[in-house]
């Protein structure tokens, strides 16, 4: 709203202006415009005057309304507990009192952040399940843009102490019972491993032997089989030579195909036989068989 100095000042000026123009047109007689004049010199003096108290008491209002505004903004209230202790299933729950529809947050280093807002007292409730460790947690309350925090000891209890380290021995007993069984097992495939290749190593040394035996029997039968053929040759080369006179009753061998007869058993022309018959040189005659040619 416009002051009064300000508005006399403004009424002085129109009416001086006015004033001069009035006197200049000649509207107006000398002493009426002098009055004229001079009452708006005052006019505008006074206005002038009053102005910068206007001023003055404007600013000073300011601030008393700043002070009355923030008067209004709500300052945070935090009142909990410093130590909460989880139950014996590891649950904790952290409660406190606040303003009403403050924001509330439990921040962790390492687990997920509880939030909640508080109801219409300004009770507030936080429940974190299965916490895994005791630690410090900061609580913070923010309402209006401001925010107060206060540092937590989250403990475990005695309960949840034991039921974790029972946990801890089972999975520690598991983690040994499964690495056992691991080294049992990967033994058990080295000793059969081990077993299969000696067997497979056996079967091989045998079916070698095997091998080298046959290959010997082979050697020896036709060893013995050269050597007895060197002992007929040589039986041969000593015998005496037969009588090969025609005489009536003499025997000879004949074999069942052949076309030949001989004296001697051992002629070489036997040697293919399958067997020889003794006959005598009469009966060979009359199948018309001739003498073998190695004899003649």
């Amino acid at each position: 709203m416009t002051g009064f100095g300000t508005i006399l000042f403004l009424v002085g000026i129109g009416v001086l202006i006015y004033g001069l123009i009035s006197f200049r047109k000649k509207k107006w007689p000398r002493r009426k415009t002098q009055i004229v004049i001079i009452s708006s010199i005052l006019a505008i003096f006074i206005g002038s005057a009053i102005v910068p108290s206007e001023k003055e008491e404007a600013s000073t209002e300011k601030p008393k309304q700043e002070e009355k505004t923030k008067k209004v903004t709500v300052e945070p209230l935090l009142k909990a507990e410093k130590t909460f202790k989880t139950t014996d299933d590891g649950a904790i729950v952290v409660e406190g009192k606040t303003n009403p529809g403050a924001e509330v947050t439990l921040d962790f280093i390492d687990n997920p952040d509880a939030t909640a807002t508080a109801d219409e007292d300004g009770k507030f409730s936080l429940r974190v399940n299965e916490l895994d460790r005791a630690q410090d947690a900061v609580l913070s309350i923010t309402i209006d843009g401001k925010t107060k925090e206060q540092t937590l000891s989250l403990e475990m209890s005695p309960g949840y102490t034991k039921k974790l380290a029972d946990k801890a021995e089972a999975e520690r007993v598991a983690a040994e019972k499964a690495e056992a069984e691991r080294v049992e097992r990967e033994r058990v495939a080295a000793e059969e491993k081990r077993i299969a290749d000696e067997k497979a190593a056996a079967e091989k040394r045998a079916a070698d032997a095997k091998v080298a035996a046959e290959k010997a029997a082979a050697e020896k039968k036709a060893a013995e089989a050269k050597r007895a053929e060197a002992k007929r040759a040589e039986a041969k080369r000593s015998a005496p030579k037969p009588d090969i006179s025609n005489k009536q009753g003499e025997m000879v061998y004949i074999t069942a195909t052949g076309k030949k007869y001989h004296y001697d058993q051992n002629c070489r022309g036997l040697n293919n036989s399958n067997g020889e018959t003794a006959v005598t040189i009469a009966e060979a005659k009359s199948r018309n068989l001739s003498l073998c040619k190695f004899e003649q």
